[in-house]
């Protein structure tokens, strides 16, 4: 079982499960580490069959996947002896399961890991080209497995949803990873994180731009109306937000502000105790200076503030917003 294969690598078990993290995350993580694949599988398959969505409006599914990133991504030391150790837990579950799409796709998966090990989060400028013909060469090894194993990973669309983070790095042409949405979007029409992938591929700092991703966003939004009304529209900008543009979204985006309200308030109509989208949303009022909308989104949030939805410091920021909301 993987906890006790990480003591021998020195990896310490974590404590999976902060405060305010869904369930369904804190379990896959615990299934994962302690190499539960029977757990973890019948759980994605549950969970795509049914479709739930959390008190946030957040499918169940993504919460599950978190738990897998959560345990990928741990940052083990030394982390090299970590992600061989994945390596070869998981290759063992596609020998084990070889009809299972999830074990492929945790493979494949575990690949593009060991490629950002080699990447990190810098700027690609602060990356040495030795690293990244490394980072290259994992992230093809893992389009090359979901390749060759495709007939049964591409049943899953956390296969497709695989393929397009690898596309991403890569620097596939947009048509393409507009193709892999669709083709995952007929395996599970509710994967709402494909579109998220590609809007975060958009992003100025993956080479897209502010009129790409406002293209993009108002085709997700129009494409997902009967489903979530005007929600992917308010839940991509909020997405692009995170990713990069922060307090600068009005200043720096094509975002309309009266788009954005609409989309909260779909939201919130379909998931009225989402407080954590309810302070998004007082956020973005604050953003668009409005001031009517965050005295009203304060006065319900009441006591059920959320720092960590108030954007980068986000301690500053909200007492920032209150000052305006208070203002006479």
């Amino acid at each position: 079982m993987l906890g006790w294969a990480m003591l021998a690598t020195g990896a310490v078990a974590p404590a999976w499960g902060a405060p305010d993290e869904p369930p369904q995350t804190t379990r896959a993580a615990e299934d994962l580490w302690t190499g539960d694949f029977a757990a973890l599988d019948s759980r994605n398959a549950a969970l795509r069959e049914s479709g739930a969505m959390t008190a946030e409006g957040r499918p169940e599914l993504m919460m599950f996947r978190n738990g897998i990133r959560n345990v990928i991504g741990h940052q083990a030391k030394p982390r090299e002896p970590y992600i061989r150790e994945l390596e070869e837990l998981t290759l063992q579950w596609t020998r084990q399961y070889p009809q299972s799409a999830l074990a492929h796709i945790l493979n494949a998966r575990v690949l593009v890991e060991h490629g950002w090990s080699y990447r990190g989060g810098s700027f690609a400028s602060k990356v040495s080209p030795q690293q990244m013909v490394q980072f290259e060469r994992y992230l093809r090894q893992a389009l090359e497995y979901l390749k060759m194993h495709g007939e049964v990973a591409l049943t899953d669309s956390y296969a497709h949803l695989t393929l397009l983070e690898i596309g991403r790095a890569l620097g596939f042409q947009r048509k393409h990873m507009e193709s892999i949405v669709q083709d995952g979007l007929k395996r599970n029409p509710r994967d709402m994180e494909l579109y998220f992938e590609v809007g975060t591929s958009l992003l100025p700092k993956w080479g897209g731009d502010a009129q790409a991703l406002d293209k993009y966003i108002r085709q997700v939004a129009t494409q997902t109306r009967s489903q979530y009304g005007a929600g992917m529209y308010g839940w991509m900008y909020s997405s692009a937000a995170l990713g990069q543009y922060q307090h600068g979204l009005f200043k720096d985006t094509l975002a309309e502000w009266p788009l954005i309200q609409q989309g909260y308030e779909d939201i919130l109509e379909r998931y009225p105790d989402a407080v954590g989208r309810r302070n998004r949303y007082a956020y973005f009022a604050c953003m668009a200076q409005d001031k009517a909308t965050l005295q009203e989104q304060l006065a319900k949030i009441g006591t059920g503030l959320k720092i960590s939805e108030w954007g980068d410091n986000g301690e500053r920021s909200l007492e920032g917003c209150q000052r305006l909301a208070n203002e006479i």
